[in-house]
């Protein structure tokens, strides 16, 4: 009767490391897959970045066309000022250009605050809460978390781009003439 039980103890334990070891093979295997898939996904943020500032930015140029306005004005600079910027991450992708995709993080943090600060302002200043201003603080919310996951996804790949030099054919080709140079050397030293 206790080997019985001895035994079972022993298969349920086998089976907790079994399921642990499982779930540390899949958290690698799924943070494997993000590695190997960043640079696509980074291209996704992009050009979904670019059409949230195209989107402004008609929205912005339709503001304007309806009341000419000082704030008008200023909302189609930013937005505009927004596109090239996010031009400037597409280019520093494509182009494995970190500074360019520095440039990007540096603005979107900037605006990430700035979103953080408008939030809290709206939430403090609001008398009531009703359901439609309860709804929109909550979509607010969602796209603070999503803009946060963006910048974070950017960021990695910011610094897995910046941590390993640009490998192109050309790189390959004046490291592999080096080593033929070195070891020919070597040949004609051995050879004397």
């Amino acid at each position: 009767m206790t080997a019985d039980k001895k035994r079972s103890a022993k298969k349920k334990h086998a089976t907790k490391k079994s399921s642990s070891h499982d779930k540390k093979k899949y958290n690698k295997s799924a943070c494997k897959f993000i590695h190997d898939q960043l640079p696509k996904i980074c291209y996704i943020i992009a050009v979904c970045d670019l059409l949230h500032a195209l989107y402004f930015t008609i929205s912005a140029m339709m503001l304007l066309v309806e009341s000419f306005s000082f704030f008008a004005v200023l909302a189609v600079i930013s937005v505009f000022f927004w596109v090239v910027i996010v031009i400037t991450l597409i280019v520093g992708l494509w182009k494995r250009k970190p500074t360019l995709i520095k440039c990007w993080l540096l603005f979107s943090i900037v605006g990430f605050g700035i979103d953080i600060i408008f939030l809290a302002y709206g939430i403090m200043t609001s008398l009531n809460i009703d359901w439609d201003r309860l709804q929109e603080f909550s979509i607010v919310f969602i796209g603070i978390f999503i803009e946060s996951i963006c910048i974070y996804l950017v960021y990695w790949y910011y610094k897995i781009m910046a941590d390993k030099p640009k490998n192109t054919c050309c790189d390959w080709l004046k490291k592999h003439k080096s080593h033929k140079s070195k070891s020919s050397s070597k040949k004609k030293k051995s050879r004397k």
